[in-house]
């Protein structure tokens, strides 16, 4: 698979075919979100490990710089609403019958399994 580029990437949502989601939920001011960190496994290999620190210096700031940039539009991000901050890692490739684990520490961890 070839390197993917920045035009390839625009949102995380166009570099994804999914988000999975843990059902556990925090405030944000609850735990220094600079130090959330990830490690992720593949059928038992970690392949990718990342620090929040690594979006922007904290990843509150890409959320606060688009709220700013759609204020003058008249729109707003609403409570409730899933906003990705930016990735810590880069993507990992899947194929049908892989096992990823990720490990968020004290946030918690996903599992799933591709079929």
């Amino acid at each position: 698979m070839p390197p993917r580029k920045v035009f390839d990437t625009i949102s995380d949502n166009a570099a994804n075919a999914g988000v999975v989601l843990g059902g556990r939920t925090f405030r944000p001011f609850d735990v220094d979100l600079r130090w959330s960190a990830a490690v992720c496994s593949r059928n038992g290999v970690v392949e990718e490990t990342g620090v929040a620190a690594g979006v922007l210096g904290h990843p509150a700031k890409g959320i606060a710089w688009l709220a700013n940039k759609l204020a003058p539009h008249g729109v707003t991000l609403r409570a409730g609403e899933i906003v990705l901050a930016g990735s810590f890692t880069r993507p990992v490739a899947a194929s049908a019958g892989d096992t990823f684990h990720v490990d968020y520490g004290p946030l918690g961890a996903i599992g799933l399994q591709f079929v």
